[in-house]
């Protein structure tokens, strides 16, 4: 209940859409990640990077895919190294620069063994865009959770969670839709 308060807030907090935020534009992105791995595959928490892509349907919705890679050292001896890439499709909902997401993720590790599996997993995660050098420019910062239920590839009777905290810079392209100050 305290995670949908907490959304409505956001959302009721900027009805307005700022002026980047238009529909037809696209925004694309770099970032960087921290992400915690589930405690279950014995990964250490790791530093990653990745790049979105997305495409206003209107004012306050968004499709968006993004990709994000990282190489966590294995709690398990003799492992090493393991990759981890995970990519994500999510819907976006907007509200001023506030903004909440949801999706699914396909979720791939290897190629070492024990960690070679692909998931199918859902995401959420809340954010905010920090406008600058107008409506082109922002900063991204974004908290997002990955779950993946009992079963899948490596079939497991326990749920797994990853928490990430994002951080990146995004471009808007096309046209703001804010009002020409010429008269026109």
């Amino acid at each position: 209940m305290r995670v949908l308060t907490l959304i409505g807030l956001l959302l009721a907090g900027g009805i307005a859409p700022l002026g980047a935020q238009h529909g037809g534009q696209v925004e694309i992105g770099v970032f960087g990640s921290y992400t915690r791995y589930d405690s279950g595959l014995q990964l250490d928490n790791q530093f990653g990077g990745g790049a979105r892509v997305g495409y206003f349907l209107g004012n306050h919705f968004s499709l968006e895919f993004d990709a994000n890679v990282a190489q966590p050292l294995s709690q398990l001896s003799g492992v090493g190294k393991t990759t981890v890439a995970v990519g994500s499709a999510s819907l976006v909902i907007s509200s001023g620069s506030a903004y909440v997401l949801g999706g699914y993720s396909r979720l791939y590790m290897g190629p070492n063994p024990p960690y070679y599996s692909e998931l199918n997993a859902l995401h959420g995660g809340l954010g905010e865009r920090i406008f600058f050098v107008g409506d082109h420019v922002a900063l991204r910062l974004e908290a997002r959770g990955y779950y993946r239920g009992p079963g899948g590839v490596r079939a497991s009777p326990n749920w797994v969670g990853h928490f990430a905290g994002i951080a990146g810079v995004s471009f808007f392209l096309g046209h703001s839709g804010a009002k020409s100050t010429n008269g026109r």
